[in-house]
């Protein structure tokens, strides 16, 4: 066995890998790594395990990015991003974590964090770390039975029934239209400033068409009120879950509940074509209000954590807003391990 870099050479075989494990995200996809590199200028650095054969073994998605501290690593960077070991066999996955140690521990090297994927959470398993910080990843189990929308239905609660079909009486009519993301990037900016949220870049969305497929990798709802649109909703599609992403709806059309009908459009879409999990991301567990609305959509708990080293102590000195601007969307420390 040995353990090499992954570059474009290995990206078909590294895909094919993931695409074999049904635990895998989108986040750890050859896809998604690339779009990140764009967006943010990290580097790759991410692990692979091989047999004798070329065969893979076991992957360790990773970034890094150089700031006045020194390098951070992440797996993976960008809004709590999964990342995590991928595959069965142990003495890969203890080459890995070998090989991410080292890394972790040359001269240099400010922090290093491994996010758990909420489908595995073994995926830091034998990483050593001196802060940890948790999360509730919340999914919900979509069905395979004749009647989609039925069982769904039946597995929301109550309130959550009467929101889509109060939007349902109102007339508000969803579709995809992939053609869309100019309203969706809008009312994202108008939402996150309204409610003192950071908004992912226009640089972000703009990328999206150079790294993914619309209608195959990606979608965009959309929700009308006669012709009026008042909500959209970016969804990524990727192995056996769908990625709740980017809800946006005009605030004067809240009451319509137009977003809960195209979420429940969205997952009945993605029930029917044999996906196994909606994923709703991860909840901070001091948000009451964002855990129970997710948690009325028939959802599973899956906690999982972040697994932190700390190699510059000085790091934990600077304040939130300047490790924001040194390591922009990669996760540094716990804000609430800094002492500033």
């Amino acid at each position: 066995m040995r353990i090499e870099a992954l570059t474009p050479d290995f990206a078909e075989r590294y895909e094919a890998f993931l695409l074999a494990r049904p635990e895998t995200l989108l986040y750890q996809s050859w896809r998604y790594q690339n779009l990140l590199i764009d967006l943010l200028g990290c580097r790759q650095q991410s692990l692979l395990a091989l047999d004798d054969n070329d065969q893979l073994l076991a992957v360790l998605p990773l970034m890094s990015m150089d700031g006045p501290f020194g390098t951070v690593l992440n797996s993976l960077p960008f809004y709590g991003s999964n990342g995590g070991l991928v595959g069965k066999d142990p003495n890969a996955r203890a080459g890995l974590i070998d090989a991410y140690t080292q890394m972790a521990q040359a001269s240099g090297i400010a922090a290093a964090t491994i996010i758990e994927n909420p489908l595995a959470p073994d995926g830091a398993d034998g990483a050593s770390y001196n802060i940890t910080d948790e999360r509730i990843g919340q999914l919900t189990p979509l069905p395979h039975t004749d009647n989609v929308e039925e069982t769904l239905m039946q597995s929301f609660h109550y309130k959550t029934r009467n929101m889509i079909r109060k939007a349902e009486k109102l007339g508000v009519e969803v579709t995809v239209d992939n053609d869309a993301m100019p309203f969706l990037v809008g009312v994202h900016e108008e939402n996150m400033r309204e409610i003192g949220g950071l908004a992912k870049s226009r640089r972000f969305f703009d990328a999206l068409p150079r790294h993914f497929r619309p209608g195959e990798d990606y979608r965009i709802y959309v929700a009308r009120l006669g012709q009026e649109l008042v909500a959209a909703m970016l969804v990524f599609f990727y192995n056996r879950t769908a990625e709740y992403y980017t809800p946006v709806v005009r605030k004067e059309y809240r009451e319509s509940q137009a977003l809960s009908a195209a979420i429940f459009r969205a997952m009945s879409d993605a029930a029917a074509q044999g996906f196994a999990w909606w994923n709703w991301g991860g909840t901070w567990l001091s948000q009451d209000g964002v855990y129970r609305f997710k948690s009325r959509w028939g959802t599973q708990d899956r906690r999982y954590r972040y697994f932190t080293s700390v190699h510059n102590p000085e790091i934990l000195k600077a304040s939130r807003a300047e490790l924001l601007a040194a390591y922009p969307s990669f996760f540094t420390v716990p804000f609430s391990a800094l002492s500033a």
